[in-house]
């Protein structure tokens, strides 16, 4: 690279950052999850060309986010599995039993993070251990981040999230109904990160 070229370069790059600065600066670094508004939704195939949607009511966890440095997220989520919901107590019930949740020995299930490979600036592959039925497996979900907004009533910025995985039932040993239920049961994990303070 000539000296011409290398000078507009670095003026350009400078612009760049001078123009990006106060943008910058009104976005907060670091965030975490905003547990009220974030939702767990499921789908799971029914007797072969059906489909039965449900989602899980009770969750906890944390998502520790910082723009400047991405691949340090940390996600640590737990959902009730007693908390399913599949349109009906008699579904729900179904669901619960031994064969499948096994929710009165399992109470709960569990993400931890391990490791985030960036897509680009909103996009992710978060990787992690799943714990379901006291099994252990690596799970990879895609992450997508909306842009910062603020809320009209506190002008708190925040921002929306969406997580997409599939999980496999026979990795944690959930063999039962194989002509009944599906194998793979998509996730759609949704819910809001705000500025942490």
């Amino acid at each position: 690279m000539n000296t011409v070229s290398s000078t507009l370069l670095k003026t350009a790059l400078s612009a760049s950052l001078l123009l990006s600065l106060p943008v910058m600066a009104a976005v907060p670094q670091k965030w975490k999850l905003d547990t009220p508004k974030t939702k767990v939704d499921f789908e799971v195939a029914y007797l072969g060309n059906g489909t039965v949607e449900g989602q899980f009511h009770n969750m906890d966890g944390s998502i520790n986010y910082d723009v400047k440095n991405p691949t340090s997220t940390t996600v640590n989520f737990t959902v009730k599995t007693s908390s399913i919901d599949a349109g009906g107590n008699l579904r729900n019930a179904f669901l619960r039993r031994k064969e499948l949740l096994n929710t009165a020995k399992y109470p709960t299930m569990r993400f931890v993070s391990k490791k985030v490979s960036m897509i680009n600036a909103k996009e992710a592959h978060v990787t992690g251990d799943f714990t379901v039925l006291g099994k252990t497996k690596p799970l990879t979900v895609k992450v997508v981040l909306s842009d910062v907004k603020k809320d009209p009533k506190t002008a708190r910025p925040f921002l929306n999230f969406q997580a997409i995985g599939k999980v496999n039932r026979l990795n944690y040993g959930v063999t039962a109904f194989p002509n009944m239920v599906g194998t793979v049961i998509p996730i759609n994990i949704t819910g809001q990160l705000v500025a942490a303070n």
